[in-house]
């Protein structure tokens, strides 16, 4: 049940996450930019269906496939962070940040340049820092006063 709770809140940290990811693209790219990037998620979709021999996915097939991918990620931690603090409250500031700034050194230093869909941050631009990060840092608070708000410490109950 802890770990439903803690999916449920992963959900509601992407969705906000999400929100985040494309007021800031809108503003920060032009139409024509924003028309041709990709965001991370569709990356690592196109990567993986690189060596099926699938060739370039359309937008629509990428887009979609991202967007599962990031629920379904996002969803995973929430978990994960619902467990490791199944003996004690959630303290939304501490655990928020540490989640999402701890998957942003994660993910865009280690995952992301491993299976090849993104050079790491070293070689990124100040753009691209603040725009991540505050996506990160969003999810994680997010998620971390979401899974507080299901009830991640109920006196009495089993969790």
């Amino acid at each position: 049940m802890r770990s439903m709770r803690g999916a449920a809140a992963g959900l509601a940290g992407v969705a906000a996450m999400a929100g985040v990811i494309t007021t800031m693209r809108r503003w920060l790219l032009t139409s024509e930019q924003l028309a041709a990037s990709r965001t991370h998620p569709e990356k690592i979709v196109q990567r993986i269906a690189d060596p099926t021999g699938a060739g370039e996915l359309d937008d629509q097939t990428r887009r979609r496939l991202g967007d599962i991918i990031h629920f379904g990620y996002g969803a995973t931690w929430g978990a994960i962070l619902a467990i490791s603090t199944s003996n004690r409250d959630i303290r939304i500031a501490k655990d928020g940040l540490t989640l999402g700034l701890g998957l942003w050194v994660f993910g865009f230093n280690v995952l992301l340049p491993l299976i090849g869909a993104h050079p790491g941050t070293w070689t990124w631009k100040r753009r691209e820092f603040a725009l991540t990060l505050a996506a990160h840092t969003s999810y994680g608070l997010t998620t971390a006063a979401a899974l507080k708000l299901y009830g991640s410490k109920r006196p009495g109950s089993a969790n």
